[in-house]
């Protein structure tokens, strides 16, 4: 895989997004957990978009925001089902699919850190060579 076809998972993310918004509202962001959606569609556009970003100190390379897409999709899933979880108002289904959503997030998370450490398992190549804030 490239990391620029980074680019097309933020984006078809954040169409996905807008989709969700203009059948359900603005108000939706709030009551979902659409805004990790949108983090991550964000994310994968500068991971696809950039080599790195500095602000400051701080110098975040393409991997990194390649990760932390991998991470909020990881917690996207077992989010949709926590709010009733830990109300105790989750039905028997809720409560499982509760539980298969985390066991799937570990799969998330592994791609995320694989990523960020280099790509042992998961080979992305990198051809942005785009750097801003240096």
């Amino acid at each position: 895989m490239k990391q620029s076809s980074f680019r097309y998972l933020g984006a078809f993310d954040l169409v996905i997004v807008a989709a969700f918004l203009a059948a359900f509202g603005v108000g939706a962001l709030v009551s979902t957990p659409i805004a990790l959606m949108v983090l991550a569609g964000v994310a994968a556009l500068l991971a696809g978009s950039l080599a790195e970003l500095s602000v400051g100190p701080l110098t975040v390379p393409w991997r990194g925001f390649a990760a932390a897409t991998y991470l909020l999709f990881a917690a996207l899933l077992p989010a949709t089902y926590l709010p009733h979880v830990l109300a105790g108002t989750a039905t028997t289904s809720e409560t499982a699919l509760f539980a298969v959503s985390c066991v799937s997030a570990l799969l998330f998370v592994f791609m995320g850190f694989d990523i960020a450490r280099g790509g042992k398992h998961f080979r992305i190549e990198p051809n942005v060579e785009r750097v801003v804030g240096r």
